[in-house]
């Protein structure tokens, strides 16, 4: 039953993490918060009208080892494991050619990118192993299949993102784990809106169309899908 179940979304106060709490807390999951902000996390719980025992704010830097490894005890300390992982955590990084990209601005794409959804896949799927059905949802971008300019290292990031996502999904498939991947282009989100303020917003995908499409991929009809690539491109 959707009460049971617990769903972990990282980078859960940006816009797309907001969305999928909102659709998830209305379809009845229980909920793992985090982010790095501990104020922004009470900020988003309160707005969620939630019951305190079925929502849980962690604040952690899941681009660090030892942080992810906290989150997790504290998660297990509850005793409440994971069932579904949300993985919205991320960010586009760019806007120089790659001759002129540093060592520490292409560490830094890559721990934001990958690391992240390496540490927090990696921890989640004993919980899941344990319980023999799991669901897992990474969010890459359309620049993994169609690369943009000037953003080498955030490309090559998410492109390693949908590679992760499909060793999980031929690993874990016969432990009931079914894993995928998201591939949105522009998403319409405010810092989105400020960078680029003469677009078309209408034709941009929203953090609710992306947060239905995660809906689904939790059910058990959504089980079917596993190791997908998932393209939400908008009209743009």
């Amino acid at each position: 039953m959707k009460k049971e179940k617990v769903v972990l979304i990282t980078g859960a106060t940006g816009a797309v993490g907001k969305a999928v709490s909102a659709h998830m807390a209305a379809a009845g999951y229980r909920l793992v918060l985090t982010a790095r902000s501990h104020e922004s996390l009470i900020d988003l719980a309160s707005q969620l009208r939630m019951d305190k025992d079925r929502v849980m704010t962690y604040p952690a830097d899941i681009t660090d080892s030892d942080s992810v490894h906290q989150l997790f005890a504290a998660i297990e300390k509850r005793g409440s494991g994971v069932d579904i992982l949300v993985n919205t955590a991320g960010g586009w990084k760019g806007g120089k050619p790659l001759e002129d990209v540093t060592d520490a601005e292409w560490d830094a794409t890559l721990r934001l990118n990958l690391q992240t959804a390496f540490l927090v896949n990696r921890a989640v799927i004993p919980h899941m192993v344990q319980r023999k059905w799991g669901r897992i949802i990474n969010i890459a971008s359309k620049a993994a299949v169609s690369p943009g300019p000037r953003q080498a290292a955030y490309n090559v990031s998410k492109t390693a993102v949908i590679a992760l996502t499909q060793s999980i999904s031929v690993e874990y498939r016969r432990k009931g784990i079914a894993a995928n991947v998201i591939l949105p282009s522009i998403i319409d989100t405010p810092t989105n809106r400020k960078q680029m303020p003469d677009a078309d917003y209408s034709r941009w995908v929203t953090p609710g169309q992306l947060a239905e499409l995660i809906l689904f991929l939790c059910t058990e009809e959504g089980g079917s899908l596993n190791g997908a690539s998932i393209p939400m491109y908008g009209t743009v």
